[in-house]
């Protein structure tokens, strides 16, 4: 794994994080369970909208599951590392973002009207499962008036704070689908879902 200088002290890259054999796993896995959820061409709503996720809640696969809760763990001791904060992990979807999807500058962390265990959202971290597309770059405030532009690589981990810190957003996927392991963190035990 090899820590990549991002010029924010609250934006964190590693490449190399996620083992390129489990982010085709993760790939095909994605595509067996939202293909016949593929949505309409010219489909604006989002992957989650759109029947193109697959939550860590409903994997039933053992080997793997063990495997992405292993690198969940891993991946909250390098938030710790590196914020010096105590996180736990507090939800992970696995994303299928289709060529022309797109997500404005937003925070995780919610906004007045929604759900408030958004409000539990202190972490927000993304792992590239493959590479083989165009655009779809995670764009991300750095704290000094511009953005971090983080370009997918297979098994590459950016992650950052939930809050208006690191607003973020994706650019336009072109060519083939862009897949990711998104996973939220928690400063709250009471919130940690194995």
């Amino acid at each position: 794994m090899q820590k990549i200088d991002t010029g924010s002290p609250f934006i964190h890259r590693f490449d190399e994080a996620l083992d390129p054999a489990l982010c085709r796993q993760l790939c095909s896995l994605l595509e067996q369970r939202t293909a016949a959820h593929g949505p309409a061409e010219g489909d604006q709503r989002l992957p989650w909208h759109a029947g193109d996720t697959f939550s860590f809640d409903h994997w039933d696969m053992g080997e793997l599951r063990r495997a992405i809760g292993a690198y969940r763990i891993m991946v909250a001791q390098l938030i710790c590392l590196c914020q010096r904060e105590v996180v736990y992990p507090h939800f992970t979807d696995l994303v299928r973002w289709r060529p022309g999807k797109a997500m404005a500058e937003h925070k995780d962390d919610g906004y007045p009207g929604d759900d408030p265990l958004l409000a539990f959202r202190h972490y927000s971290a993304v792992t590239y499962c493959n590479d083989d597309f165009e655009g779809g770059e995670t764009f991300i405030r750095n704290g000094q008036g511009g953005h971090y532009v983080s370009r997918p690589k297979m098994g590459s981990l950016v992650f950052y704070p939930s809050d208006e810190r690191a607003a973020h957003g994706v650019r336009p996927v072109v060519g083939r689908d862009r897949v990711t392991l998104s996973t939220w963190y928690t400063r709250e035990p009471a919130h940690y879902r194995g």
